[in-house]
C-alpha cells in the first residue's frame, strides 16, 4: 500500500496533547508512523487529509490548516464510541493533478478492501472522482450523494473541474454509478441543461427550501448512499459568519451536523468527504463547525445498527399498497418497528449483482401515506425507469 507516500501527524502535534485531559478523542486514535507496521482491518475508521485543488474553477482559494483542523477536533470529547479509529496523516500535492489522484484512488480501494471507512479532509470537489474510481473492482455499482449547491454536471464543452466531475463519473468506464443524489441545490446556480439531465438520467434531486422545511427527507438518501460528499461552500454566510462568503441561502451549522450524523447511521456508506474548504475563509468559526461535522458522523457510526430487511424478521411489518387495481399490481412497504425506518421492496423477483441493498429502497413514512392516497413514490419510480426491475 502506498502509505509511504503520506505526511504523518508530527510528534510536535502530538506532545501538544501531552498534558490535557485523557477523556479527549486524541487519546483514542492510533497515528500512523512510517516506522511501525499496522493491520488496517483492525480500524473502523481512517481518517485523511488532502491538499489538491488545482483544478478548483473558485474565485478564492485560501490556505487549509489541517493541523488546526486536527488540534480542534482532538480536543473534543468523544460519544459513547466503540469504533477504531486511525489518522494516516496526509496527502500532499503531488507533480501533477494525475499524480495526486492516483495515490488518492490507490489508498482509498485499499482501505475499503480493507473494510475501513475513510474520512477524508480537504481538496477540491473533483477529487471525489478518484475516490468514486476506488470502488473499481470492490464494488460494482454505487450510489453517490454530493450535499451541494450546484449539481456538478458540466457539459462536453468543460474542462474536468471541481463543477464538472459529476459529468466525468457518467460518462467514463467502467460504469460503476447506480444513482447520483444532489442534497441542496438551488435553481439559479444551475443551468437549465443540467437540470434537465438530471431529470433525462432519472437522477435525485432535492431543493434546498425542500430540505430546510425538513430535513429528514434526506435520511432515506443517506441511508442507500455508498459515498457521501459535503461541499463546504453550501453553508450558509451568516452560519459562517463571514461577509466574503456569498452564500446567504445555505445549510446552517445543525443542517450539516445532522446530515453527517445521518451519514454515519447509515449501514452503506463506505466513503465519507468533506470538500471544498479552501473555498471558505478558514476562520476558528469554520473550523469549529467542521471538527463538529466530523463529530457527528463519527457518532452516528457508532450507533448504528444493521437490521435484517425480511418480511420473516418479527421486527418488520409489511404494507401493500394497491396501485392497479385491474393487474392486481401493488407496492410492499415494510416498516421495522424497532428503528422506525421504511423501504419499499423493489420487485419480488429482483436482487440487482446479489446486493441486498438494491432490492429494498428506502424511503420514510410520508412515501407509504403518500401511495396510500395515489402518488407513487419518486425514489421508486426512478429506480424502475432506470430498467432496473
Amino acid at each position: 500500500m502506498n502509505l509511504e507516500f503520506l505526511q504523518v501527524v508530527s510528534e510536535d502535534f502530538k506532545l501538544q496533547f501531552k498534558s490535557t485531559a485523557t477523556t479527549h478523542i486524541f487519546h483514542q486514535v492510533k497515528f500512523y508512523n512510517h516506522d511501525e507496521e499496522i493491520e488496517l482491518s483492525d480500524y473502523d475508521i481512517a481518517i485523511i487529509s488532502v491538499d489538491e485543488n488545482r483544478n478548483s474553477i473558485k474565485s478564492k482559494c485560501y490556505r487549509v490548516d489541517h493541523e488546526q483542523i486536527r488540534y480542534d477536533f482532538y480536543s473534543l470529547n468523544p460519544g459513547s464510541w466503540s469504533s477504531k479509529i486511525i489518522d494516516l496523516g496526509h496527502i500532499k500535492k503531488g507533480e501533477t493533478v494525475n499524480d495526486t489522484f492516483f495515490l488518492i484512488k490507490s489508498v482509498i480501494s485499499e482501505l475499503l478492501k480493507a473494510k475501513l471507512v475513510p474520512l477524508i479532509i480537504g481538496g477540491s470537489q473533483d477529487i471525489v472522482y478518484p475516490i468514486y474510481r476506488a470502488f473499481d473492482g470492490f464494488q460494482y455499482m454505487i450510489n453517490v450523494t454530493n450535499v451541494d449547491a450546484k449539481f456538478d454536471l458540466g457539459s462536453s464543452e468543460e474542462d474536468f473541474s471541481n463543477h464538472s466531475f459529476v459529468g466525468k463519473i457518467i460518462v467514463d468506464e467502467p460504469y460503476n454509478l447506480f444513482n447520483y443524489s444532489n442534497l441542496g441545490y438551488l435553481t439559479f446556480h444551475n443551468a437549465q441543461h443540467e437540470i434537465d439531465l438530471m431529470e433525462k438520467l432519472f437522477f435525485e434531486a432535492y431543493r434546498f427550501g425542500e430540505i430546510n422545511r425538513d430535513i429528514t427527507i434526506v435520511e432515506p438518501v443517506l441511508r442507500d448512499s455508498d459515498l457521501v460528499s459535503l461541499d463546504f461552500s453550501s453553508v450558509s454566510s451568516s452560519t459562517l459568519a463571514d461577509a466574503t462568503h456569498f452564500m446567504p441561502n445555505g445549510f446552517d451549522g445543525m443542517q450539516m451536523c445532522t446530515i453527517a450524523r445521518y451519514s454515519g447511521l447509515s449501514d452503506r456508506v463506505k466513503c465519507f468527504h468533506l470538500g471544498e474548504l479552501g473555498s471558505v475563509n478558514s476562520t476558528p468559526n469554520f473550523n469549529h463547525l467542521l471538527v463538529q461535522v466530523i463529530w457527528y458522523f463519527i457518532e452516528g457510526f457508532n450507533l448504528k445498527s444493521s437490521e435484517n430487511i425480511s418480511t420473516n424478521n418479527k421486527n418488520i411489518i409489511s404494507y401493500k399498497v394497491p396501485i392497479d387495481f385491474k393487474n392486481d399490481d401493488y407496492l410492499e412497504f415494510l416498516h421495522s418497528k424497532r428503528s422506525n425506518k421504511w423501504w419499499i421492496k423493489a420487485s419480488d423477483n429482483f436482487l440487482h449483482n446479489n446486493n441486498i441493498h438494491f432490492t429494498f429502497i428506502s424511503c420514510c413514512e410520508q412515501d407509504y401515506k403518500d401511495a396510500c392516497a395515489g402518488k407513487i413514490p419518486q425514489r421508486w419510480c426512478n429506480a424502475k425507469l432506470k430498467g432496473y426491475f
